[in-house]
């Protein structure tokens, strides 16, 4: 049976449908006091030396489980409750730690990024930039669940900026001015998350990095007419064969390539 002849549950006003919602509530509170309870007594336990100590929850700990949970069963699986399973505290003790699932998700991000080393200023720019990419594109396919979450949202946290800072801190040394500094950025950002987002969720991708049906879209492309698209039929065996890591190379090239001649017509019109 499809979704759109599906029977439709009762409407709220029908005594089922008020049943079923007083018993979910009810279902929730009973939850949250049996919560309550295990703390308080596991609390109580601590205090008289009956339980080991729990080590305290802190932010750093929480964006951890949480990015653990989104390797394991993806963005959708990250729910509080199953965020507080995974730190074994109860839903309502985590509470005080986060105001709410977009909290958590931010905590992810900014953990995401704060794997990823920072580019070594004592370096030529050009390599310090590239190391820095690559270093962000390693760390986001280590997560390949994670990637999206980070394209959607971004991450402005405490990772991020230093990440942030010390990449516009190369380039202005380097001798871009703010404005071409940011722009720089901004551009390396956008393709690393933008790439690793094809690799892990695009046509060939099997949600964790992996690739699938590749040479099946390879067939299709030398299959299609070369009368019609002879370019396409030149180029077939590439488009779906070519290695991953070589084509990365390729674009970060074209941008640090074009950011040197970026930089020469900036100091030639300041000459």
């Amino acid at each position: 049976m499809s979704d759109d002849q599906a029977p439709l549950p009762p409407p709220w006003w029908r005594i089922e449908s008020r049943r079923a919602a007083k018993e979910a509530a009810r279902q929730v509170r009973h939850e949250e006091r049996s919560e309550r309870r295990a703390e308080r007594s596991l609390r109580r336990a601590e205090r008289r030396g009956e339980a080991p100590a729990r080590e305290p929850i802190t932010a750093d700990r929480v964006a951890q489980a949480a990015l653990r949970l989104v390797d394991r069963d993806g963005v959708e699986g990250l729910t509080v409750r199953a965020l507080a399973g995974e730190l074994g505290v109860g839903t309502m003790t985590l509470y005080w730690y986060v105001a709410d699932k977009n909290e958590v998700l931010d905590l992810v991000g900014d953990r995401l990024l704060g794997e990823a080393p920072l580019p070594d200023p004592d370096l030529e720019w050009q390599a310090a930039v590239r190391q820095g990419t690559i270093s962000i594109r390693e760390t986001l396919l280590r997560h390949p669940r994670a990637v999206a979450l980070l394209v959607e949202r971004g991450a402005l946290g405490p990772s991020a900026l230093r990440l942030l800072d010390a990449t516009l801190g190369i380039l202005r040394k380097a001798g871009f001015s703010d404005r071409d500094a940011v722009d720089a950025y901004i551009t390396l950002s956008n393709f690393v998350t933008g790439y690793c987002s094809y690799e892990t969720s695009g046509p060939t991708a099997d949600g964790r990095g992996g690739v699938v049906g590749k040479d099946l879209m390879s067939r299709y492309m030398k299959s299609l007419p070369p009368d019609r698209y002879p370019n396409v039929d030149a180029a077939a065996d590439l488009l779906f064969t070519s290695d991953r890591d070589a084509r990365f190379n390729f674009g970060l090239d074209c941008l640090i390539a074009g950011f040197e001649a970026k930089l020469g017509t900036g100091r030639k019109a300041g000459s």
